[in-house]
């Protein structure tokens, strides 16, 4: 039994919600090791973007880290002539930015790569749009990590979540589809347990030990794709929560 329990609902907007997901990626002790010893890829994306803000201290921007996105209302990539050097890579102390090959080589078991995704099902199993015709940046990475035993971790909102990945899978493909709005894709599965998925629920648990469990979703103007949220747990901890959710909320209305 929680002693001095308390309970709370927030609504985290999808710019805070990345942000506490962020944190929470950059707080988990296998990837503040990988900081100074071992491997570790932060591959571009809107939610990727926010645990490189965590880790670095520099935000990498938007449209100059992310490759593929939806935006517009269609399906698509950033404009290769704003965008940065690639993914972000540690190399036993040693950042820099470019194509992951080289350092995904040198990968041992437990090395880490941070990769968004696109969906996520109830059952855990998580989705990867694909534009790239080869797989992308995950194509690359998935089964060299199986094999050497390195860590795959997906940090993605819940406002990401449909029936089944599986199904999705099913339907799509380039070349499959008759019409698309934007750029052909196809999706890799990431199988329940291959992968630690990192949504706001393990956010909360995480960074202040509370439980979390969604109760609703959607919402119009700056609100539209939040998630609702209800957290249990101890007096302090709650408080922390409270707090941080409301310290990522002025930091991103300041001026």
């Amino acid at each position: 039994m929680i002693q001095n329990k308390e309970t709370a609902v927030v609504v985290l907007r999808p710019s805070e919600s990345c942000q506490l997901i962020g944190q929470a990626v950059a707080a988990l002790p296998t990837v503040q090791q990988r900081l100074s010893h071992g491997h570790m890829v932060i591959v571009g994306g809107s939610t990727t973007r926010c645990v490189a803000h965590a880790l670095i201290d520099e935000d990498p921007g938007l449209d100059t880290f992310a490759v593929g996105w939806v935006n517009h209302g269609l399906l698509g990539e950033t404009d290769p002539q704003l965008r940065g050097e690639g993914p972000i890579i540690f190399d036993n102390g040693a950042i820099s930015r470019g194509w992951p090959g080289p350092v995904l080589e040198k990968f041992v078991a437990n090395d880490i790569y941070i990769k968004g995704g696109n969906a996520l099902d109830s059952r855990g199993n998580v989705g990867v749009l694909m534009g790239s015709p080869v797989g992308g940046t995950i194509g690359a990475a998935f089964t060299l990590l199986m094999a050497r035993g390195g860590q795959l971790i997906i940090p993605i909102s819940l406002q990401k979540q449909i029936p089944s990945v599986f199904h999705a899978v099913s339907l799509l493909g380039q070349g499959r589809v008759d019409r698309v709005m934007g750029m052909p894709v196809g999706m890799m599965p990431i199988p329940a347990g291959t992968a630690t998925v990192v949504t706001e629920i393990e956010a909360f648990h995480t960074l202040f030990n509370v439980k979390a469990t969604q109760v609703a979703a959607g919402g119009v103007g700056d609100s539209q794709g939040a998630v609702v949220i209800h957290l249990e747990g101890n007096r302090q901890n709650m408080n922390q929560a409270w707090d941080a959710v409301q310290t990522i909320r002025n930091g991103l209305d300041a001026p």
